[in-house]
């Protein structure tokens, strides 16, 4: 990576200077209607009506949390479809949750209790380097350490409940889903569709809605609303960015042009060890980075559910031998090796053997990593993965919203006043190297049924005040929600390419992560991300 780190500065400090110069571009553009113009559309089109059906592509911890906030209103229908066959429990990674704790307990206070109840308080995060003199057997040196829960206190009071709780958590990925799963069929009585890829989504003029169309062959709707919550291979997003959608071959296997995703060149391979009874009284969690020559580790525990032994993971982040940076060493028709799959945040079973795993801990070895606690918890994980890190370039173009258009028709005449938005990964997939991606998911579900919830209201009353069109009030979702995770995404990945870093670079971000821990740069860059902006 020698050369292009040095300009990693630069590009953050690009993208933090047009963050907000985008984000003021989106808000500008938004308007509001008369009620004059609205009768005016409402000739053209079709007639202005509220939304009552909402199409959810994805039940991932978006899609369930966008789920459980729509239904909260009661005079809203949805449908939820997953291309899996079912839920695995027994899949991914633990994340943490900080800001999505506080959107979780806006949706309901009972559910944020059952998720805080299965997952572990956040403690400290401690970073250590390799000794840059003597052998590996030498005492790693700390280059800082981060008491969430005072950090917090001090700074974040959004993350503080009136009783005084913090709410910073480390949970399984799959505990949480099944969470939310389980509660969401026992509260709403609502199940997901599983085995239904999504193969297109159009305009029926005979149903005034949205259809969708699956791989099965079979197809559902109509629909007022479509929501794409199916991760960084979005098929809805393929539908906002250019009218179209992913198409199949004769076979099924899927067939589509250049992915949006964005390969990093940086690679993730990970065990989790389920917990045994030494575990069950473990009070709280802490994250350990261990920095070595071009890789470092990362250990930690996650709440498995309420009353369930605790479970460990070790992460090993290195780079792919075959790109530096984003930038494949040779051009694909030249290269056999594939980029690996993509994040845990994104697909659910990267699962690999563990003879592959031995593999990496030789990894930890030639980096200089000190890694017996990981070799501990390698020897006695059953599950491992391995995967690449991708994301979405936030400055997209395309935005997060497309209107559908009528078949065969104009631009002005072909209008329907039927929507297909993008939350979670799929409008903005992130590196984890903040772990984000789920907290700002549950929030993007907070925001966009607030927003849906206050166009719905404007026909409960009937009155001449200016009125808000649906795609007015869907951009104000996207304007409030961009400029947090672009923020988030050019800081992951800024810290991804410094964490991972080549030997040469190595020192370097030693004495850097040194040196923000000691002026509080790490402290603030954390608390940043972690505050809920919904």
């Amino acid at each position: 990576m020698g050369r292009i780190e040095p300009l990693l500065f630069l590009l953050l400090a690009v993208l933090t200077i047009n963050s907000s110069c985008a984000f003021s571009l989106v808000k500008g553009a938004t308007k509001r209607t008369t009620f004059a113009s609205r009768l005016s559309a409402s000739s053209e089109n079709n007639e202005l009506q509220p939304v009552r059906k909402v199409a959810i592509i994805g039940s991932g911890i978006c899609g369930l949390s966008l789920a459980h906030a729509l239904l909260k209103s009661g005079d809203i229908e949805i449908e939820i479809f997953d291309s899996r066959t079912e839920l695995d429990e027994k899949v991914g990674s633990g994340i943490q949750l900080t800001g999505g704790m506080v959107a979780l307990r806006e949706i309901s206070p009972q559910l944020q209790r059952n998720v805080a109840d299965a997952s572990l308080p956040l403690e400290r995060v401690i970073s250590r380097c390799r000794p840059w003199f003597g052998d590996n057997s030498n005492e790693p040196w700390k280059l800082l350490e981060l008491d969430i829960q005072k950090a917090i206190r001090g700074s974040v009071e959004e993350l503080i409940t009136e009783d005084g709780e913090v709410l910073a958590y480390t949970i399984l990925r799959g505990t949480l889903q099944r969470i939310l799963h389980e509660e969401l069929m026992k509260e709403h009585d609502t199940q997901v569709h599983f085995g239904k890829r999504l193969s297109g989504l159009d305009y029926s003029e005979s149903d005034s809605g949205i259809s969708l169309q699956f791989t099965d062959g079979e197809s559902t709707g109509p629909f007022d609303l479509v929501v794409g919550c199916d991760g960084i291979k979005s098929v809805v997003k393929d539908y906002v960015n250019t009218g179209k959608t992913t198409s199949s071959n004769a076979d099924g296997v899927e067939t589509k042009g250049p992915s949006s995703a964005i390969y990093s060149g940086i690679r993730i391979t990970f065990a989790i060890q389920e917990g045994d009874e030494a575990d069950r009284d473990t009070a709280g969690a802490q994250f350990t980075q261990l920095f070595g020559n071009g890789a470092y580790a990362l250990t930690s525990m996650y709440g498995a559910g309420k009353g369930e032994p605790a479970a460990k993971g070790a992460f090993l982040i290195y780079g792919d031998e075959n790109y530096i940076g984003p930038f494949p060493k040779r051009k694909p028709e030249e290269s056999s090796v594939k980029p690996l799959d993509e994040n845990i945040d994104w697909t659910q079973d990267n699962r690999v053997p563990k003879d592959h795993i031995n593999e990496c801990l030789e990894v930890l070895q030639a980096a200089s990593i000190p890694s017996n606690d990981i070799a501990r918890i390698v020897e006695k994980s059953n599950r491992f993965f391995d995967l690449g890190v991708y994301f979405h370039n936030p400055f997209s173009l395309s935005g997060w919203v497309r209107e559908f258009s009528k078949p065969n028709s104009g631009w002005f005449s072909g209008k329907t006043s039927k929507y297909a938005v993008l939350a979670g990964d799929a409008a903005h997939a992130m590196p984890p190297f903040l772990g984000q991606g789920g907290n700002q998911a549950i929030q993007d579900a907070v925001c966009l049924s607030t927003k849906i919830f206050q166009y719905n209201s404007q026909f409960q009353e009937s009155t001449d005040a200016d009125t808000v069109d649906l795609k007015v009030l869907l951009k104000e979702y996207e304007s409030r929600r961009w400029l947090p995770t672009a923020s988030i995404t050019a800081k992951s990945v800024f810290l991804g390419y410094l964490e991972a870093g080549s030997s040469f670079f190595s020192n370097f971000r030693d004495a850097f992560f040194f040196v923000m821990g000691k002026v509080g740069v790490a402290e603030k860059v954390f608390m940043d991300s972690a505050k809920p902006k919904m």
